[in-house]
């Protein structure tokens, strides 16, 4: 499985460096991986899921060197010299395999764990689906696509939402269980009745 940690978003300098959008938490965290790999903008994909024609034009380079610049991020990729090659790159997404991340303690996941987990609430109400995960300074927010044809509250507005948000924080989540896809949330439904 691999997972985006960023975006080229343009070149600096004259030499072929270029310029990224760092998804890591600690933006100068990417430089850690020394090998990514690069989707063609135009490419669309899940995670974790590369469809055949997809993985032919998913690319492998070396990192030669990667730096904070400014409020940004910049890179030296092995076999980019000039800003011609550089400008082809822009827009590519950048990807490193999940087998690279390093390993976190006990209880903490990452963002891309938790995609897909089917979620419910302790009175065993089925939400939804994790869609993604939104950082808002103060705590993260699972985006939760609702669960299509369940009754979740009657009368309440998530009959009607196509998307719930729940804070991810300790008081909320009870449970995760990766292994079966699932996680189980202290959250009220009518939480969204006004």
């Amino acid at each position: 499985m691999e997972v985006e940690l960023g975006k080229v978003v343009g070149v600096w300098g004259v030499k072929g460096w270029i310029k990224l959008h760092s998804f890591t938490r600690n933006r100068a965290d990417i430089a850690q991986y020394k090998t990514w790999w690069l989707q063609a903008a135009n490419l669309k994909r899940t995670a974790g899921e590369i469809s055949k024609a997809a993985e032919s034009q998913f690319i492998p380079v070396k990192v030669l060197s990667c730096r904070e610049q400014g409020k940004g991020v910049v890179a030296q990729l092995e076999g980019v010299n000039d800003p011609d090659q550089a400008i082809a790159l822009n827009g590519h997404s950048i990807w490193v395999k999940q087998a690279d991340l390093p390993a976190l303690p006990t209880g903490q996941f990452y963002w891309q764990q938790l995609i897909g987990l089917r979620v419910s609430n302790t009175m065993s109400l089925e939400l939804g689906v994790i869609e993604s995960v939104l950082e808002t300074g103060a705590n993260d927010v699972l985006v939760i696509k609702a669960a299509q044809g369940s009754q979740v509250a009657e009368g309440s507005q998530v009959a009607q939402a196509t998307e719930i948000l729940v804070p991810y924080v300790d008081e909320i989540i009870v449970e995760i269980d990766i292994e079966q896809g699932t996680m189980i949330v202290d959250w009220d439904p009518s939480y969204l009745d006004e």
